[in-house]
Formats: C-alpha cells, sequence, structure tokens
C-alpha cells in the first residue's frame, strides 16, 4: 500500500496543545492519560498517510472548502484536504460544537 505524505497544520498543533492544557488543568485528568489521549489522536493523523476514502465534510465550513472529514474515537473530527501526493491536515474540531 502506497504511502502518503501527511503534513500538519500549525492550527492542528495549537489545537492539540489547548487540549492537553484543558485535559490536566481543567479536567484534572492525570498528565499520563492527556499524554495517553494526545498520543492517540496523533497516531489517527498520522494512520491519514494511507489512503483511506473518508467522505467530504456535512459541516458547512468545511464542506464549501471541499475538505474530507476523518472521525477519531466518535467525538473528534480532523478535517484534511488532499493533494497530488498526499494530505494536509487543516483543522479539527469535537462533535458537539459543528452545525451541520
Amino acid at each position: 500500500m502506497k504511502k502518503r505524505k501527511v503534513i500538519i497544520s500549525e492550527t492542528i498543533w495549537n489545537k492539540m496543545n489547548d487540549l492537553e492544557h484543558y485535559l490536566t488543568e481543567e479536567l484534572r485528568l492525570s498528565e499520563k492519560l492527556a499524554l495517553r489521549k494526545i498520543h492517540s489522536m496523533r497516531n489517527f493523523i498520522y494512520s491519514l498517510m494511507y489512503p483511506v476514502d473518508y467522505p467530504i465534510c456535512r459541516f458547512n465550513q468545511w464542506c464549501l472548502l471541499g475538505y474530507r472529514c476523518a472521525v477519531f474515537d466518535k467525538t473528534w473530527i480532523f478535517a484534511y484536504e488532499e493533494f497530488e501526493n498526499g494530505v494536509i491536515i487543516r483543522d479539527m474540531a469535537h462533535t458537539s460544537v459543528l452545525i451541520k
């Protein structure tokens, strides 16, 4: 299976850092649990190097841009853009904050 290049936008890195901070500071999860969650999310992102046909996002803000959506853990959605040799992960959001 041919691998694609995965580029992660600065937006994603910032949101994941914010999420880690939220998990440890606001929800009072242990740092170990928070890091495990973030690590799982990063592994999921990098799994997009393998070609999978995720659908075009049904959420207006991403649909208009032609982004595809990949769901992680039934609660997080990653919006990505395809290009010739790979994907760019553009944005992420919790399913509870997205409007169709």
